[in-house]
């Protein structure tokens, strides 16, 4: 897939998760963002160092973080790895 078009689609999630987050997601969202199936299973992720994006934690505030972009750099990718998604029940193939 075209660099251009994977560097769009970061720009749109960016957008969206700037917008309901700001630049940075705190690990009580984050795990849903990345496509946990619970917060356990997010920290069990990160007991194993298997968090896909890099995670800070902010002096003087508790928990841990991600930057908006990362995860959106994240999402992206994870999208154009798969260039033809599964087609839910009732959707037609344009292409």
């Amino acid at each position: 897939m075209q660099p251009d078009v994977t560097e769009q689609l970061v720009q749109e999630i960016r957008g969206d998760l700037n917008h309901l987050y700001g630049p940075l997601i705190a690990a009580r969202d984050l795990w849903k963002v990345l496509g946990y199936s619970s917060s356990g299973a997010y920290r069990q992720a990160r007991l194993r160092k298997r968090i896909s994006v890099p995670e800070f934690e902010i002096e003087g505030r508790s928990g841990h973080f991600a930057l908006t972009v990362d995860v959106a750099r994240w999402l992206a990718q994870q999208r154009m790895s798969n260039p033809k998604p599964h087609l839910l029940e009732g959707e037609n193939d344009m292409t």
